[in-house]
Order: structure tokens, then sequence, then C-alpha cells
């Protein structure tokens, strides 16, 4: 004789929560990263502007003062805004790439994180011992931490802050505002 199990539907956690709305099926990490790609890409690289618009030699000028300065930055920085965004990335690519160790400890963490995620909910067995996964993240941060110490992450993030900064804020104030947007604001 089999006893029959009960059919019991989950209870909400939060009290708050819509009881009517349908319930959300769970995303995964990998999906949802291609998600805020996806986005990053509709909302910032959409404003790209032409390679040879953003290297134009011709519009290239040193700013007169303060005054100039400040109007080409208030008009560039947002007419540029998705160049900008791929040159920021770009020094980042750089930056990671060329520190070999930072990137040994880029990989280490993001690949501990996702065996990690992986984990069955009783634990893996090591040795005689068995551990659940806040005891391997607990494992996974103290060995990373010291990873990223000795692979100079602070340095790498001044350098990549410095370089954006001179880069951008540079390209920004040499370039003048094309004469079509001068003439328009006069009439």
């Amino acid at each position: 004789m089999s006893n029959p199990k009960p059919n019991y539907s989950p209870l909400p956690t939060n009290p708050f929560a819509d009881s009517t709305a349908q319930p959300t099926t769970n995303q995964s990490p990998a999906s949802l990263g291609l998600g805020l790609i996806e986005k990053f890409r509709r909302e910032r690289l959409s404003s790209l502007r032409p390679i040879a618009e953003f290297f134009d030699t011709s519009r290239m000028s040193k700013p007169t003062g303060m005054t100039q300065i400040t109007s080409r930055l208030t008009r560039n920085l947002p007419y540029f805004q998705g160049n900008y965004t791929l040159m920021f990335l770009g020094i980042t690519a750089y930056s990671v790439i060329s520190n070999g160790m930072l990137m040994f400890s880029v990989a280490f963490a993001v690949g501990g994180t996702h065996l990690i995620s992986c984990v069955p909910a009783e634990g893996v067995v090591i040795g005689k011992n068995t551990y659940n996964a806040r005891q391997l993240q607990t494992g996974l941060v103290c060995v990373s931490v010291p990873l990223f110490f000795f692979s100079s992450t602070i340095g790498t993030i001044f350098y990549i802050i410095g370089a954006s900064t001179v880069g951008i804020l540079g390209h920004a104030a040499v370039m003048e505002e094309p004469t079509e947007n001068r003439f328009s604001d006069a009439v």
C-alpha cells in the first residue's frame, strides 16, 4: 500500500508580492549576462559615431580658455558617449590582458563562482569532510583576495581610471563643435 504524496503549492516568500502574478522562470546567470549585454548594446553602443567623425583632425584645435573647454565638454561627452564607452572598455580589456596574474585571478574567481553555483544542496565531499556552498564561497574569497592583492588590482584600477579620464576628457576638450551646429544655435 503506497501513500499518496500530498500536492503542496509553494508559499510566497515575499509577503508584499502580488499573489495573482504569474511565477517567473528562473534565469540562469548566463542568460542574465546575455540580457545585460544586449541591453548595454542597445542603450550605450547605439549612439556610436563613425570613426571618421570621431578622429576628424580638421575639427581638432587647442581650446582658448576654460569657457571653451567647458562648452566643448558639455557638447562632446553626450554626443560621443558610445565611442567613449568603447574607449573605456578597450582600455579595461588591454589592462586585464596585459597583466597575466590579474587575468588568472579573474578567471579563478569567475570559474570558482560558477563551479560553486553547480554544487548540490547536500554539499560536496572533499576527503572525509562535506562542504556546503556557503563554506566553499568563504574558501574562494579567502584564496581570491590575496590573488587579487598580488596581481596589483588596485594599481590597474587607477591606471584604467587615469588613462580613460585623460583620453576621454582630452578628446572632448580638443574636438570642435561642427559648423552646422554653430549656425543652428544662432537662428
